[in-house]
């Protein structure tokens, strides 16, 4: 049951990509699928570095500028979203796939004695985080298309 649905819902992101690349006028290419895949098979949030090092390793031969310019499109498609997490650089950034992921927020757990040293990263959903959504759109006459929200530390001994 659980491949099923893990086709179903690469189908289902192919074929959204496959519209937003006709929408946009841009080429069809088998790598942008391949990326897609990848990005997809993954539990965890990833960086440009260790997509490029996946895609090394099972033989995949793609660029770093491919994956580059594939991340972008992709972003822009709504399959993934991007996380700096206190990160300085462009290099740096995280990032994690999206279109079937619920709104989630994140815990950035750093190692005892770094401020830099990422330990653990925890997703987490807290319904009175809605609340305060909500709350901010009834008061301020809007509505909020997107929010993130960040907390980090360290762990207790």
């Amino acid at each position: 049951m659980e491949a099923n649905h893990r086709e179903l819902n690469i189908t289902t992101i192919k074929d959204v990509l496959r519209q937003y690349l006709m929408d946009k006028g841009f080429r069809n290419t088998p790598e942008r699928y391949t990326i897609l895949e990848e990005i997809y098979s993954m539990e965890h949030h990833f960086n440009v570095d260790d997509l490029y090092l996946l895609m090394m390793q099972k033989k995949y031969h793609v660029s770093k500028a491919t994956i580059y310019n594939t991340i972008e499109i992709f972003l822009d498609a709504g399959l993934i979203r991007k996380h700096q997490f206190g990160e300085k650089t462009l290099t740096s950034s995280s990032y994690e796939k999206s279109y079937f992921d619920k709104q989630h927020d994140h815990l950035v757990i750093y190692k005892k004695g770094s401020d830099k040293e990422i330990e653990e990263i925890i997703e987490f959903c807290d319904p009175r985080i809605q609340g305060i959504k909500d709350a901010i759109e009834s008061t301020f006459g809007v509505d909020i298309a997107s929010h993130s929200l960040y907390f980090y530390g360290t762990k207790k001994n």
